[in-house]
């Protein structure tokens, strides 16, 4: 799953004898105060060795980001000679790692030789959280740090010195996943952390024993005390799972991506979740809509693909018969046809499609249609996409959405219909004015085309309640006033008008003619009836300027 990345580069510049500042930065949502406040809230004062990682957070909620910093030294030196170091920073959206999710190991790797272009996005695609080889990294170790966390303390590591970045990288990926994946919305965790910075790290690794901090040594069996009862509890179960793997667990936590805090009441219940066995096997359509809007609304969008599997193998089913009514109910009711912020594009639109398919498939009417209106103002531009692609019982249903699709898409989806089918949709009880319109304007294109205008005519004679609901139709400019007595002239008089139905259709009004019906007029006239209608329209002109018919009849026209 691709994924946008804002970023920031924070040092110094070559001989620069100034403080480390935002050297560049992605044109995004984040400013470059924001990417400073970022690099002071966690401290990152260059270790004594480099390269090193500091992951993080920003934002909340919707705007919850993971922050991932690479320093690094540039191999430029400041104005006392001194290298100087530099922050590579990434924010990523939660909600779009959350979606694979992704680990912390596999965004590092596909963003550590990453050189953003000048003010450009930084498009990532990492290959999604692999349980399997995450279980492998398990150790003693492993599950000792993560149940250390549940005491809601931080947790450093020694003698680590000689270990590599990645792999320090990958210990802290091991913890993090052996708890719900919602937790990184709060986790801070480094792979070196100097301890005279003060730092906010809850998992690091550092030269010596932290204060503030429980202490383990790598690759060192960790006791945790019976003092800590619910760490205590989470570390008889994980090393019970080793025996049998701890790929399940892991995978399962990795579904869980509702954003978690390290409070006492979030950390408490991680044994009950795993003694529970994880979330319901839903089996119904009725059941996957409903835990699909819970999980949206829970923030835990990492469940959504599952669900919408479920969804997809059960929608051409038998099940899908009967309970029309109560699913779209429970869609109107949990709001899963409006805009999800959590949900990245094409999930987004996927539930889209299946959603649609099983409450208001197979083919969309005119009723489902109203009623998706009625409950989603406004209407997502995504949500339009997906009714358009929807099979229709009535052409209606083509015209209606129409109405509300940009002209780059209504146009082809007007044009796909026929003329009867046309008329068919104006003509539907109860007369939709929007409708109508829209259909006269299509009939007016058409119109422009003299081979079209013959079939159009004999399709609307006898059409009486679509003829009376163009007539009433209020022009609110020029041009919408020459398409309806364009459309209408053609209904009378066909492909093209002669001189004698010239002065029927310009004698029938005894007022002088509006300018639109002139110019439907115009269009329509052979090359006789063209110049009789010149002679007429100056005619109306004289007389409406007060010249009698004895002055008009010296004139040779």
């Amino acid at each position: 799953m691709p994924i946008t990345v804002e970023w920031a580069l924070w040092g110094m510049s070559p001989g620069s004898k100034g403080l480390p500042e935002v050297l560049s930065c992605g044109q995004g949502r984040i400013p470059r105060s924001g990417f400073s406040e970022l690099v002071e809230r966690y401290a990152m004062t260059t270790p004594r060795q480099l390269p090193q990682v500091t992951i993080a957070w920003a934002g909340a909620a919707e705007d919850a980001h993971i922050f991932l910093a690479v320093q690094e030294w540039s191999g430029t030196f400041d104005g006392l000679g001194r290298e100087i170091a530099v922050t590579r920073c990434f924010c990523v959206p939660y909600a779009q790692a959350a979606f694979g999710p992704v680990s912390y190991e596999r965004l590092y790797r596909a963003l550590k030789d990453q050189r953003p272009p000048d003010g450009g996005p930084l498009v990532i695609d990492p290959p999604a959280l692999d349980a399997e080889v995450t279980a492998e990294a398990v150790d003693q170790t492993v599950i000792g740090a993560a149940a250390l966390l549940l005491t809601g303390k931080k947790v450093c590591v020694v003698e680590g010195g000689g270990v590599s970045l990645l792999d320090r990288l990958r210990f802290l990926d091991t913890v993090a996943a052996l708890l719900p994946y919602g937790f990184r919305t709060k986790l801070i965790a480094s792979t070196w952390a100097p301890l005279a910075t003060g730092h906010r790290s809850r998992l690091f690794f550092a030269d010596h024993p932290s204060e503030n901090a429980l202490t383990i040594a790598w690759k060192q069996e960790v006791s945790v005390p019976e003092s800590h009862p619910v760490a205590h509890r989470y570390h008889e179960m994980l090393a019970s799972g080793m025996e049998k793997g701890l790929a399940g667990l892991i995978a399962r936590f990795a579904r869980d991506t509702g954003q978690r805090r390290f409070s006492t009441e979030d950390l408490e219940v991680v044994p009950s979740i795993v003694e529970s066995g994880g979330e319901p096997s839903h089996t119904s359509i009725d059941d996957l809509l409903i835990a699909c809007a819970d999980s949206i609304e829970e923030g835990r969008v990492g469940l959504i693909p599952d669900h919408l599997a479920r969804l997809d193998a059960l929608r051409g089913s038998a099940a899908v018969n009967g309970g029309v009514r109560r699913r779209r109910n429970i869609v109107s009711d949990r709001r899963l046809l409006a805009r999800s912020p959590v949900l990245v594009p094409s999930v987004q639109e996927h539930l889209y499609d299946l959603v649609l398919s099983v409450a208001y498939g197979p083919k969309l009417t005119v009723d489902g249609l109203e009623q998706i209106l009625r409950d989603v103002d406004p209407v997502p531009a995504r949500l339009l996409t997906a009714l358009s692609r929807m099979p229709v019982a009535d052409p209606a249903v083509t015209v209606r959405l129409a109405g509300r699709l940009d002209p780059r898409r209504s146009a082809p989806a007007l044009a796909s219909l026929s003329v009867e089918k046309l008329v068919e949709a104006g003509e539907r009880e109860p007369i939709d004015t929007s409708v109508v319109r829209l259909v006269c304007s299509e009939l007016a294109a058409r119109c422009a085309k003299p081979s079209q205008r013959a079939g159009i005519g004999t399709t609307l004679r006898g059409r009486a309640r679509l003829r009376a609901a163009i007539e009433r139709l209020e022009g609110t400019d020029a041009d919408s006033r020459f398409e309806r007595c364009l459309v209408l002239l053609v209904a009378d008089y066909g492909s093209s008008i002669d001189s004698d139905e010239l002065r029927e259709a310009f004698t029938s009004h005894t007022e002088v003619l509006p300018v639109p019906r002139l110019a439907a007029l115009a269009l329509l006239c052979d090359a006789p009836a063209r110049q009789l209608l010149a002679q007429l329209v100056f005619r109306d002109l004289l007389v409406q300027g007060g010249i009698t018919s004895k002055t008009f009849e010296k004139f040779q026209l």
